[in-house]
């Protein structure tokens, strides 16, 4: 009789054992990626594409985050595990009059983990965001960042949190 109670409860908790909260739905938002936007440094309204933009990390083992695009705007994460996010922002990767010409971009910003639910976990918000690259004089590619993050806060991906100018 025991036997046949602890198969019954075995297969009662089976059935049981997966719920909808189990399952992350699309619809549930999770840690935003970075949104930045590319614009004309002489007329900073118009949008001007990055041509053949390549995004890597800085770390040792170098991740690339986008392969030569072209583009005006781009989404791209930042490090949940620290305070500071490095990328070399390649442009003209394999353009052939023009040579390639890479900055450093340094994103800092102070991460807050917000329990979402059992299923999606946490999702991290970055605040206090700041955005600087690595002067180089003449080199640069970059002439200014901006940030546009409401409250200098990404929580979302529906806004531009950085605008680049160049």
């Amino acid at each position: 009789m025991i036997k046949k109670f602890c198969i019954a409860f075995l297969v009662l908790v089976a059935c049981n054992g997966c719920t909808r909260d189990d399952i992350c739905a699309e619809t549930t938002q999770t840690t935003p990626l970075l949104i930045i936007t590319f614009k004309n440094a002489a007329i900073t309204t118009e949008a001007k594409p990055a041509n053949g933009l390549t995004i890597e990390t800085t770390l040792e083992n170098s991740v690339t985050v986008l392969d030569n695009q072209t583009t005006d705007s781009i989404a791209i994460p930042l490090n949940t595990g620290a305070d500071v996010t490095r990328y070399r922002f390649t442009i003209n990767t394999d353009s052939v009059p023009n040579p390639p010409n890479t900055d450093i971009v340094e994103f800092s910003y102070d991460r807050e983990d917000i329990y979402v639910n059992r299923a999606c976990s946490y999702k991290t918000i970055y605040n206090n965001l700041d955005a600087t690259f690595e002067d180089e004089g003449t080199d640069n590619w970059i002439f200014q960042i901006n940030v546009n993050a409401t409250n200098n806060t990404v929580e979302n991906e529906n806004d531009t949190h950085i605008t680049i100018l160049h």
